[in-house]
């Protein structure tokens, strides 16, 4: 099961663009983040009803099964896209 964004906090929503949990996991305590401030963005439907979400991207990210999905979904949110070096 995936963690979904508070609702309230819809327009400040923070997600990981990982590969892996690993990958999530050291993102955001790379980024200094809890599990309810940053979620592992695993799917596009995670981004529905969003604006302009900040998305950290990190790992092997463009190696997802559904990465053509996300990156559409990404645009249509607007989404602030930050590449993570690590």
């Amino acid at each position: 099961m995936s963690q979904q964004p508070n609702t309230s906090n819809r327009g400040e929503a923070i997600f990981i663009l990982a590969g892996t949990s690993a990958q999530y996991t050291a993102a955001r305590q790379l980024l200094e983040l809890t599990p309810p401030q940053a979620f592992w963005l695993t799917g596009a439907s995670q981004l529905k009803g969003l604006s302009s979400p900040k998305v950290y991207r990190v790992g092997n990210w463009r190696d997802l099964p559904r990465i053509k999905a996300i990156e559409a979904a990404l645009e249509e949110v607007k989404a602030q896209i930050i590449d993570v070096q690590q």
